[in-house]
């Protein structure tokens, strides 16, 4: 999901580099995606800690503002060599610990819960991505439909802070599903078809953050049904 300057439109992009470059690039990208969902992880694994805990529920509207403060540094300095990764790190930590306390009383509520959305997106995901890769399909057509789709979520998000409709509330988080699931395909072709070899850190960015709303939106849809 582009959330910043646009793709480079300069020099010889993946999809026209060599094939030993396509494999190295594809491998740096999921490699730093894995490493940052490591993180993601981490993270939340110890804000969950008894000695923990009441100290990162104190201070969830300071981590919601320095995940904005990152994604907005992201969209400038995400070319920027180091600072680049240095920031993503520090998002994927940020996003661990808001999401970890969020999660436990989730598993307490409904054991199996954020396992089941978990499995279900790493499923959705690595088919999805993987299927990008294999076609080499440009499905750059989608970004249009894609980006009025994501500000209709945005306003009927808004709504739904107002107005607790369950029916809604359901169809809005299936579309979140549908929506992000292109996203996948989306970036997944972006990167290959518009980036350079030496800008995996882009790619891994764009698809951590496809993860990530994926993941929410099929939690919401989860506890939506449990509910």
């Amino acid at each position: 999901m582009n959330y910043g300057t646009p793709y480079s439109n300069q020099g010889l992009f993946v999809a026209q580099a060599s094939p030993l470059a396509r494999i190295a690039f594809i491998r740096q990208v999921y490699s730093l995606l894995c490493g940052s969902l490591f993180v993601t992880v981490l993270s939340g694994f110890i804000c969950t800690q008894e000695s923990v805990l009441p100290i990162i529920s104190g201070l969830t509207p300071l981590l919601w503002i320095g995940e904005i403060a990152c994604i907005i540094i992201l969209s400038f300095s995400r070319r920027v060599t180091g600072l680049n990764l240095l920031i993503f790190a520090l998002f994927a930590a940020l996003t661990g610990a808001g999401l970890g306390p969020l999660l436990l009383a989730l598993s307490i509520k409904s054991p199996g819960l954020p396992m089941a959305a978990a499995t279900l997106t790493l499923g959705v995901f690595s088919g999805l991505s993987l299927y990008a890769l294999t076609s080499r399909k440009d499905f750059s057509y989608l970004g249009g439909m894609l980006f009025a789709g994501l500000i209709g979520l945005i306003i009927v998000g808004l709504l739904l802070m107002f107005f607790n409709v369950p029916f809604l509330s359901s169809l809005y988080s299936l579309a979140g599903v549908l929506i992000f699931s292109g996203f996948v395909l989306y970036d997944t072709s972006q990167i290959m078809h518009r980036l350079q070899p030496n800008q995996a850190i882009i790619g891994a960015i764009e698809l951590y953050l496809d993860f990530l709303n994926l993941f929410l939106f099929i939690l919401r849809l989860f506890s939506n049904r449990d509910d």
